[in-house]
């Protein structure tokens, strides 16, 4: 995630099983906050989005108002400056005005309390929001569901932060890191461009890689380890993950030809990808991967990253473990 100057002061009939009450429910909208002192927090990335939050920070305090809710503007000027500025609010709700980095930096502060998250995406890639439930644009929209009642969902744990949406390593690494760097072009399209530019480095590393305590030694250009179906701005990379069911989804893309990557991606999509011979699927309480060679030397095979966030590396000679259903996060309105 990237900060500039800081402005950060049953089953539903669309398919989705609902996690919690929505809103439309006899819950007044200040009684939804959930807060003890009544107060809201409000975290915005001017950053994000090539400052959409920035942008809209003035609408947002205006509807909160409107909605006669009492709002704390958050000042932060960095990754570490967030966290601290969350963890030093007494506020019961945290909204966040950004994308799955925010997310990710609130979470860290939010797992395992009473305390809940509202999400009003506004980032460049927003799957979070998106595996949520919570992608609308409409913002009046955001801010009634950010302020409804919350819902528990798992999160990934054992790396350095908590995970809400998924793990990396591998390829998918230098992507992420390449598109934050990017100013243009906004949207998900960057992910796009910063896949094609980083295609011609792509090098499989040998990975071992344990599931539920067996391991097996396997070469891959991607490891995903998911807690949310989506990653890369859209692209459907676990179909079918749940956040709630205490497993994660692991995708791993082999040793395949650049052609074959670039192939496999343009199919991520739709999720369609699942059928490739090279891309296999498994399903997961505890993983550990472990790098065993890195012939390609770029570093993106022992990196980890974490909801668009830099998550330290695999260390030389030992392993990462990662477990589901350890932590959970109070979400504003979510659903899946």
């Amino acid at each position: 995630m990237e900060f500039g100057v800081s402005l950060i002061g049953g089953e539903a009939t669309d398919g989705r099983r609902p996690l919690g009450s929505a809103m439309g429910d006899d819950v007044s909208m200040t009684e939804a906050t959930n807060s003890g002192n009544g107060k809201v927090a409000l975290l915005a990335n001017p950053a994000a989005h090539s400052g959409t939050a920035t942008r809209n920070l003035d609408k947002v305090r205006d509807l909160l108002r409107e909605r006669c809710i009492t709002v704390e503007l958050l000042a932060a000027d960095s990754t570490a400056e967030s966290i601290r500025a969350v963890a030093g609010s007494t506020a019961g709700r945290v909204l966040v005005m950004g994308g799955d980095g925010t997310i990710h930096l609130a979470a860290s502060v939010l797992a395992d309390t009473d305390r809940v998250l509202g999400i009003l995406p506004s980032g460049t890639g927003d799957d979070a929001a998106r595996a949520l439930g919570l992608a609308d644009r409409d913002l009046a929209l955001q801010i009634d569901r950010a302020l409804s009642e919350p819902v528990p969902v798992n999160l990934i744990t054992g790396a350095e932060r908590p995970v809400v949406t998924s793990l990396i390593s591998g390829f998918p690494v230098a992507v992420n890191s390449r598109a934050n760097a990017m100013r243009f072009p906004r949207g998900a399209s960057r992910y796009t461009i910063a896949t094609l530019l980083e295609i011609p480095r792509m090098v499989p590393a040998t990975y071992r890689l344990t599931l539920d305590g067996e391991a097996t030694e396997l070469t891959a250009a991607v490891v995903v380890v998911a807690n949310t179906a989506w990653f890369g701005g859209g692209m459907e990379i676990c179909p079918g993950a749940d956040p709630t069911d205490g497993l994660m989804d692991i995708c791993v893309v082999g040793d395949v030809s650049r052609i074959e990557l670039l192939q496999s991606f343009r199919m991520v999509d739709t999720g369609a990808h699942v059928n490739h011979p090279g891309v296999s699927m498994f399903r997961a309480a505890e993983v550990s991967l472990e790098l065993l060679e890195d012939p390609g030397g770029t570093g993106a095979a022992r990196d980890l990253r974490a909801d668009g966030e830099a998550m330290g590396a695999i260390p030389p000679g030992g392993h990462t473990t990662v477990r589901a259903d350890q932590s959970w996060l109070l979400v504003a309105g979510a659903s899946t």
